[in-house]
């Protein structure tokens, strides 16, 4: 994907909708690529290229794979590894999964982000 006009403005929208994970809960980068009807990989994309200071301000580790799964090893610039920041919050993971990821899903749709559903359609 490239840093296009289009690109920031989803950018800035993913950004939006992780800000409104609240603690205990998480996401899926596909349930917020469903939501604005981008890629989910497009979701993990920038969520994985973050600047430190973003990294520090957001729960961008409450965004996981579908099902839970945690992936790529990524880090917070502490260099707490995101099932470390997990299980900071009482969340039992193992190196692959988040194993309460049923009971501690949040949709995209339940965070009233104030962002149009759909608003975005990229060929998928």
């Amino acid at each position: 994907m490239s840093k296009s006009k289009a690109f920031s403005l989803i950018k800035v929208d993913i950004l939006t909708i992780v800000a409104l994970i609240p603690e205990g809960r998480v996401t899926s980068f596909k349930d917020i690529g469903d939501y604005l009807s981008v890629m989910p990989r497009h979701v993990a994309y920038i969520l994985s290229t973050l600047e430190d200071n973003k990294k520090a301000a957001l729960p961008w580790y409450r965004a996981v794979g579908d099902n839970g799964k945690l992936g790529k090893p990524k880090f917070h610039p502490d260099e707490r590894s995101q099932q470390e920041m997990l299980e900071a919050e009482d969340f039992v993971c193992s190196k692959t999964i988040v194993k309460s990821f049923e009971d501690a899903f949040i949709s995209v749709q339940e965070l009233n982000s104030g962002i149009e559903p759909g608003k975005y359609y990229l060929e998928q």
